[in-house]
């Protein structure tokens, strides 16, 4: 594509969109992936992102927004509200999940309108700052969010121990909370309500 996209439309995504949505996603973990392989997707993840999708369309709790160029999707914005544990002070900010654009899109600006987008919706919520993890190694990401006005304020560290010959143990008091994970896609507190909370 040449340097400006005619055409280009950024609009929320509907719930006949998910084929949109699902192909944009798989696309940024693939390359998340390549990057650093703990990125790749689970079996079933498409279930999952359905899920989400269908919470944040009707709650209104988080924003997926695609970008078109003319029937075709181009890029992804995937932003929630996040809510931390009551130990912290400072518990809620808005957490960008996904921000992907089509290789053949890229350099058009696409990225930067889908975070100026994102932005307006958190600041409208009344956030006071959005968050996002990137791979160490994923410079071209890094130099972007830096152009936008992100700096980095903390470091995850990892030490690999290699094969392992069985898997953690599960704790079946909280089986339920967490079995969508700790932060990215997980379940939402409201849908706990009727759950035993853990001890």
């Amino acid at each position: 594509m040449s340097a400006a996209i005619n055409s280009l439309m950024l609009r929320p995504a509907a719930q006949t969109e998910t084929w949109a949505i699902q192909g944009l996603f798989e696309a940024l973990h693939r390359y998340n992936a390549s990057l650093d392989p703990l990125f790749a997707l689970a079996d079933g993840w498409e279930h999952v992102l359905a899920e989400h999708l269908s919470h944040t369309l009707t709650t209104g709790h988080g924003l997926t927004l695609l970008a078109w160029a003319e029937d075709l999707p181009i890029g992804l914005l995937m932003i929630n509200g996040h809510t931390d544990s009551p130990l912290f002070l400072h518990r809620q900010w808005a957490e960008i999940l996904a921000l992907y654009v089509a290789p053949n899109a890229q350099g058009c600006g696409v990225a930067d309108g889908l975070l100026d987008a994102g932005l307006a919706w958190a600041r409208e919520r009344g956030y006071a700052r959005i968050q996002l993890y990137v791979t160490a190694t994923n410079v071209r990401a890094r130099r972007f969010y830096t152009r936008m006005g992100f700096q980095p304020v903390q470091e995850i560290w990892r030490r690999e121990f290699g094969s392992i010959q069985h898997t953690p143990p599960d704790d079946p008091t909280c089986a339920v909370a967490y079995a969508h994970g700790h932060d990215l896609l997980v379940v939402h507190p409201h849908h706990l309500i009727a759950e035993e909370p853990c001890q």
